[in-house]
């Protein structure tokens, strides 16, 4: 393949990568309009261990099962899969689309701020510094805190921790020796799936739920789409590029959340909210700049 081709091929990738993951807050809205939260991320993580399943099973690829492989699956499952979609699930029953894609956008900027701490080869230079502060700063301007205290912030609070629970996870994963993606992903997309089903059947009794075909039309296409296929271009951008220009889909995600939620949700953004989305994409600029030098 051409070096041409290949950019093509990359970039090409990164904006569907884009698009896919920044519409997966447009469908959850959706999904939980008939569907509560656990057994709509249920339903989404149980449509893409089947995808994953035949996808392996067409490769001919067999899924590492030892001890070691397990406790990693289970760990991912928890924090990177399960609680996670379960908080923005939770959280977008009340609150709007583009602030959820917006906050879930410091994802990057929260993992380096905590690799700091539990990494031993993370080092924080000046952009490093600069561009967490401007993130979380942006954050504060989102949540429009100073005019909204009598507002309910829990949904917010909820997808703030959502995004540190995929940072850990994140953090867990890189530290795991001979890190192969496709394997954490597939293996723990199952565990979700086993961690999930006792949850769902305890707390909300799927068996008498009257879910629209609206809604579980969703969670099938965030199964199949969003995580399934997403994860794979995910992982065919890490082999084709590396971490580093895969990252940059976090500057794509946010847009796209926003302008979905404007065209089929009517939502929209007033300007201290605005103002906080532009200082979280400058802080995760300078939080990548740092990275790369």
């Amino acid at each position: 393949m051409s070096q041409i081709n290949k950019n093509r091929l990359s970039f090409g990738l990164l904006f569907l990568l884009g698009l896919i993951w920044g519409s997966s807050f447009l469908f959850i809205k959706f999904t939980v309009l008939s569907l509560k939260p656990l057994t709509a991320v249920f339903l989404r993580m149980l449509v893409a261990a089947l995808c994953l399943f035949i996808y392996l099973k067409i490769k001919k690829i067999i899924l590492p099962i030892k001890k070691k492989d397990f406790i990693n699956y289970f760990i991912i499952a928890v924090l990177g899969n399960a609680f996670p979609f379960f908080l923005v699930s939770w959280a977008e029953i009340s609150i709007n689309t583009n602030i959820t894609g917006i906050i879930m956008g410091l994802m990057p900027i929260t993992t380096v701020f905590l690799a700091y701490f539990f990494v031993k080869e993370e080092k924080i230079n000046f952009y490093t510094f600069l561009g967490i502060f401007i993130g979380f700063l942006g954050l504060f301007f989102l949540l429009d805190v100073m005019s909204n205290i009598n507002i309910n912030l829990f949904p917010h609070y909820a997808v703030i921790l959502g995004t540190i629970s995929f940072a850990v996870a994140t953090i867990y994963a890189r530290k795991i020796p001979n890190f192969n993606p496709l394997y954490i992903l597939t293996g723990s997309t199952y565990f979700a799936c086993i961690i999930l089903l006792p949850l769902v059947l305890i707390f909300e009794d799927p068996m008498n739920a009257s879910p629209t075909n609206q809604s579980i039309i969703f969670g099938i296409i965030l199964g199949i789409l969003n995580t399934a296929i997403g994860g794979l271009i995910f992982f065919k951008l890490i082999k084709l590029t590396g971490a580093a220009f895969t990252s940059t889909v976090n500057f794509i995600t946010p847009f796209v959340a926003v302008i979905w939620g404007y065209v089929f949700l009517n939502e929209s953004l007033n300007s201290n909210q605005i103002l906080g989305f532009l200082f979280i994409l400058l802080g995760i600029y300078l939080v990548k700049k740092s990275t790369d030098s």
